[in-house]
């Protein structure tokens, strides 16, 4: 008989190529051991482990370069992924989910905006040192 482990679930929740040392470390994170039957953990832990595995991509790069190898005829490629606006906007909504469900604080947040209004250059009327500088009026 076959088991089906939670970390067997979990990579294969996500469409994009996770290191597994992340992903353990997620498990960690929410106490799930490494290898257990999926039938035997709390389903609440692994939708949250799922949550925090979308948020990992979400708050990473949007694009990861492929690797290959070759040597005498033989070749493997693997990893890389480029991801959209629109992926990361639907992984935000279903961790959002999840999150709103079984752990309000961890929401992701809308990226907060700043606005720089600039005044233009201001001539200085002390030095680094606070000494006022001496200006010649024409």
């Amino acid at each position: 008989m076959n088991i089906y482990t939670v970390n067997d679930y979990l990579i294969n929740k996500v469409k994009f190529e996770m290191p597994m040392k992340a992903l353990l470390g997620i498990m960690h994170d929410r106490e799930l051991e490494n290898g257990i039957d999926l039938e035997a953990c709390d389903k609440d832990k692994v939708r949250l482990a799922y949550a925090d595995m979308l948020k990992w991509f979400i708050l990473g790069p949007s694009k990861v370069n492929n690797t290959s190898d070759s040597d005498n005829g033989w070749t493997h490629s693997g990893g890389g992924y480029d991801m959209s606006d629109n992926d990361r906007s639907e992984m935000k909504a279903e961790a959002n989910a999840i999150y709103a469900e079984l752990e309000p604080d961890s929401m992701l947040k809308k990226k907060s905006t700043f606005r720089v209004t600039s005044h233009g250059v201001k001539r200085a009327n002390y030095s680094p040192w606070g000494e006022p500088l001496p200006h010649i009026i024409k």
